[in-house]
């Protein structure tokens, strides 16, 4: 799998990263295009209870990542697919 990190301030990690998607994914902003992950630092029960009242949809609810955490996946009110991801 190809991604990219984004920039970070502090010890806790990476702000957040991009990745392709999984193969035969559309690139176009989709349910099934590219997965841009954003740190909610300690707030993701916030965050995904944001999504639906600003016209998002809850794709995948919070559920954990192994030794990364936990994330939920959504999709914004844009058609943008994005994993939101806290420790």
């Amino acid at each position: 799998m190809s991604f990219a990190t984004l920039p970070h301030t502090d010890e806790h990690g990476v702000s957040g990263c991009l990745t392709t998607g999984c193969e035969g994914h559309k690139s176009e902003p989709s349910q099934h295009g590219p997965l841009l992950y954003f740190n909610c630092q300690g707030r993701l029960d916030q965050a995904v209870a944001a999504v639906e009242p600003n016209a998002g949809k809850v794709l995948q609810p919070k559920h954990p990542i192994g030794p990364y955490g936990f994330r939920a996946v959504v999709l914004d009110s844009e058609g943008n697919r994005i994993a939101l991801h806290s420790m």
